[in-house]
């Protein structure tokens, strides 16, 4: 039996390495309320409606696949509410932005995230468009203001955002980051849909937490050692 036991583990390794390779996204509506007009006039520009997304995604492995909520990372790609991409990796947000920007982006999320959900209806829009504002800024700035810099919006959002910012440089971070990320061309981002930021509680204190692939073959051995372990106590009897 125990050259089938290899095999039978090696093929759920196989299969869980398989599924943290690819990921299908579908974003359907708003996550609170409506998007709202905002005025980025910097480079990259961008006038038009802007917030948090709630949808589906599968193929990304354990603790991710089902409902998600999401904001965008780029302002230089699009997507379609009720359209599904399946070109989507999941990767972790230190493998994507720099340390520091990992670093405001978890502050931010952790900070901001629960003045959102607890916000009155047609107030929790508006909070969700400010923090998109302030995320952006946060990915395309070095500031802390979404008011001067390199990025600048000048919609009635702004001092929100601002707000979200200035509130969250010293707010200690509970979440950990991951992007997922269109298939890309030359230079980064060039080629398919928008990329989008999703975060998890913090598994612990420290930032050693697993990529998607890695969690995935870890559960999976776990398994495969787990069932070779009852067959034994099944044959010794």
């Amino acid at each position: 039996m125990k050259p089938r036991l290899h095999l039978l583990a090696a093929a759920a390794l196989a299969t869980a390495s398989a599924a943290s390779q690819g990921a299908t996204l579908q974003l359907n509506n708003w996550t609170y309320g409506n998007g709202n007009a905002v005025n980025v006039v910097t480079t990259p520009s961008f006038h038009g409606q802007a917030g948090g997304f709630s949808g589906t995604l599968s193929g990304a492995g354990p603790g991710f696949d089902g409902s998600i909520e999401t904001y965008c990372v780029e302002l230089t790609q699009t997507f379609n509410l009720g359209s599904a991409y399946n070109n989507y990796n999941l990767v972790t947000a230190g493998s994507y932005f720099s340390a520091a920007k990992v670093d405001t982006l978890g502050k931010l999320l952790s900070y901001a995230n629960p003045i959102v959900a607890a916000a009155n209806n047609n107030v929790d829009d508006n909070y969700s468009t400010a923090l998109q504002l302030a995320i952006w800024n946060t990915v395309y700035d070095n500031d802390s203001t979404v008011s001067s810099g390199t990025f600048k919006d000048t919609s009635g959002f702004a001092a929100q955002a601002n707000a979200f910012l200035s509130g969250a440089a010293n707010f200690a971070s509970n979440l950990d980051l991951w992007v997922l990320e269109s298939k890309t061309g030359t230079p980064r981002g060039s080629i398919g849909h928008q990329d989008q930021l999703l975060w998890r509680p913090k598994l612990d204190q420290s930032n050693d937490v697993p990529e998607p692939a890695s969690l995935g073959l870890a559960l999976a051995a776990v398994g495969a050692l787990g069932w070779s372990s009852r067959r034994r106590k099944s044959a010794a009897r």
